[in-house]
């Protein structure tokens, strides 16, 4: 089977699509399957520099202007970059973004099917609504546009049932959709020290993602700050990624007195290396899907601590991991709780026997490689294996 990942994300993008599209293709091609990927990088030159003089002068409106340059720019780049592979014998489009998903369909003259991966936390109109405060009426227009481009995609991949929920009023009346949790393969080191650290040495509590208001990394700054307030001071806090609001951060951490207590680590190639080697993770976004960072918290045996928005309440075993407080205080109770070895090895416990099922990748390739099958009308060759091995 040949396979186009069509994605507007470039590599160098700090998103977990990335890491989806990067994952995927070494999943497919160890399947057996060959498989391309188009991105916005592989836009043609001249085009790309008509966008970048189109960039400076609507983007600079900001608002609506800076939504319609973004819809025009991301699907013009995918179909320009996808026709110049017309010749090309694809059996299947499996696209991280309904954008790409459909230009890459219409460049290719509408004969390849689409499987889509909603990776979006509630859905593609409410999350530019919410970040550009968008006017009803353009609003209106936004919609219409996102459920022309869905009107095209009958085959979905949810990452969680939430997103479903929350954008099934922009997809089709019928459509086929798998639930199918992202799922990492990791080489996971030896832990620190599993049992717990060692007499004398500081609890180390990390948190991975790009660093926004979304993110919300300055809660855990807040929480470690009413921590030394309440006499616990053995603990440093790893913040692994880079973003927007590093810098105010870093301030934040010095006005909070946490300069001892804090570490800024940057973007990281494999941040799941350092969250191996602290004893809690803790994920302050105020809306997520399915994020890597606590799925490879998982893997490589770190009990998670989250806010239970979007959709990490699925992915987290009942009573164990979701923060509940209403206020700093409230939180930073529940945390303190964890200082504690036992309760961390309770938590991780039963997180491992959750991710075990809901997050086993091999598992999760068998089911994704059988929708490949039943969406082009033919058995994918893994899932033709197993049947004839059993």
């Amino acid at each position: 089977m040949n396979v186009l990942i069509a994605t507007y994300l470039v590599p160098t993008s700090p998103s977990g699509v990335v890491t989806y599209c990067r994952t995927l293709a070494t999943d497919l091609e160890a399947a057996g399957m060959n498989v391309r990927t188009v991105d916005a990088s592989h836009t043609p030159v001249v085009w790309r520099k008509i966008l970048g003089v189109l960039k400076r002068v609507m983007r600079s409106l900001g608002g609506a202007f800076h939504v319609i340059y973004d819809e025009f720019a991301y699907f013009t780049d995918l179909y320009l970059s996808v026709r110049k592979l017309r010749g090309s014998n694809f059996d299947l489009i499996h696209a991280q973004d309904v954008r790409s998903g459909v230009a890459a369909y219409l460049a290719l003259g509408k004969r390849v099917p689409v499987i889509l991966t909603c990776h979006f936390n509630d859905d593609p109109v409410r999350e530019l609504v919410d970040q550009f405060a968008l006017k009803s009426g353009f609003t209106k227009r936004l919609t219409a546009w996102y459920t022309y481009l869905f009107s095209y995609v009958h085959n979905y991949i949810f990452v969680s049932n939430y997103a479903y929920i929350k954008s099934k009023h922009l997809l089709p009346t019928v459509i086929n959709k798998r639930i199918l949790r992202n799922t990492v393969q990791l080489d996971v080191p030896i832990r620190r020290n599993p049992s717990g650290e060692q007499a004398g040495e500081r609890l180390i509590i990390s948190n991975v993602g790009y660093i926004d208001e979304r993110k919300n990394q300055q809660l855990l700054l807040q929480i470690g700050h009413e921590l030394r307030n309440r006499g616990i001071k053995a603990f440093t806090l790893w913040l692994i990624g880079d973003g927007p609001k590093l810098a105010e951060y870093t301030q934040l951490a010095k006005q909070l007195d946490l300069t001892n207590h804090v570490t800024f680590y940057g973007r990281q190639s494999a941040p799941w290396e350092l969250v191996a080697k602290s004893d809690l993770y803790i994920h302050t976004a105020l809306n997520d899907n399915c994020p890597y960072s606590i799925v490879e918290a998982f893997a490589v045996g770190t009990p998670v601590l989250a806010l239970p928005v979007g959709g990490i309440p699925e992915m987290l075993p009942e009573g164990f991991g979701p923060l509940h407080g209403k206020n700093i205080g409230e939180l930073t109770s529940e945390v303190a709780r964890y200082f504690d070895p036992e309760q961390r090895q309770q938590l991780a416990r039963a997180q491992a026997d959750n991710a075990a099922l809901a997050f086993n990748h091999q598992s999760n390739i068998e089911k994704l490689l059988s929708f490949y099958g039943q969406t082009v009308g033919e058995p994918s060759p893994a899932v033709a294996h197993l049947a004839h091995v059993s």
